[in-house]
């Protein structure tokens, strides 16, 4: 979904203010998903915690609190619509003397690795670890340290130290100019390899390294409904995650709408160029997990 379009957002020093302060002394990095509703006038109210992470830092509280100071642009999709889902990040360094990168990964640890890592005193818990590394310029980390894990006493910090190796960045070039020192965070969640999450294998919050631009769908654009003078229409199309991130095996879901013209079948072509990070923004592996997407086609004039 296309990020909303603010006209205000909190100052530097509203984020200050709200960032946990726990977090903070460590360089602890979170991020949260608000689902807010909205005035006419752009203005955010009644909002709830759709999402957070790390759970239990304080980052879901913080951003309740930063919530008034957002608007969203009166025109915008969102305030016609009357609620949105509001991502808002915190970051934050210790070390002066290190850039902070982030960046989608290109390599990462699958559902079997993490499975394998689950530490034995885990007690069929989900645990959460944020490890700080150092980056290399290949985009791998290295020298990991953790930061937050919990829960504690659980061998979960040892567990996420192990898959480090398998993490690889896609760093943009323009970053490493300056010679800096680099480091970044990672955020791992890891399900007991016999919890319903691993064996769903269950996707939360992808991060899309590849996704069709309009001339790319209108390529698409199912022949019948352009026939028909039908100017949209909405297919859905079920597709498995390969390791790389990309989606294969794609077949339609239902007949899309309007029916019969071909909607759902597009929506797997379109699939087919689509390819996710191998690790979401809630911390975990995509190999293997079974997607369902709706894609909505809008014709181009010509």
């Amino acid at each position: 979904a296309a990020p909303p379009a603010l006209i205000e957002r909190p100052s530097p020093g509203a984020f200050a203010a709200a960032y946990p302060r726990g977090a903070a002394a460590v360089g602890l990095s979170g991020r949260v998903v608000l689902h807010c509703q909205v005035v006419p006038d752009g203005r955010l109210e009644r909002c709830v915690l759709a999402r957070e992470f790390p759970t239990g830092a304080g980052f879901g509280v913080a951003a309740l609190s930063l919530a008034h100071f957002f608007r969203v642009d009166p025109k915008s999709e969102a305030t016609r619509r009357g609620d949105l889902d509001l991502p808002i990040g915190f970051a934050t360094q210790t070390n002066e003397d290190e850039q902070l990168v982030t960046g989608p990964w290109l390599a990462a640890p699958s559902f079997a690795d993490t499975g394998a890592a689950y530490p034995d005193i885990g007690g069929g818990v989900a645990g959460q670890v944020f490890l700080h590394c150092a980056l290399e310029r290949d985009g791998s980390v290295r020298s990991c340290r953790s930061r937050f894990a919990r829960p504690p006493d659980r061998e979960f910090d040892a567990a996420a130290l192990k898959l480090s190796h398998e993490f690889r960045m896609l760093v943009d070039p323009r970053i490493m100019r300056s010679g800096q020192s680099m480091a970044t965070n990672v955020l791992l969640s890891m399900a007991a390899p016999y919890s319903d999450d691993a064996k769903n294998r269950r996707i939360i919050d992808p991060l899309w390294l590849a996704v069709p631009d309009a001339a790319a769908l209108a390529r698409f654009y199912p022949p019948p409904a352009a026939a028909k003078g039908v100017a949209s229409g909405v297919g859905a199309t079920d597709c498995t995650v390969a390791a790389d991130g990309s989606l294969q095996g794609c077949h339609p879901f239902g007949d899309g709408e309007p029916p019969g013209l071909g909607f759902s079948l597009a929506a797997a072509k379109v699939a087919a160029t689509l390819r996710m990070s191998p690790w979401t923004n809630a911390g975990g592996p995509v190999d293997g997990a079974r997607v369902r997407l709706p894609i909505r086609f809008v014709q181009v004039a010509r």
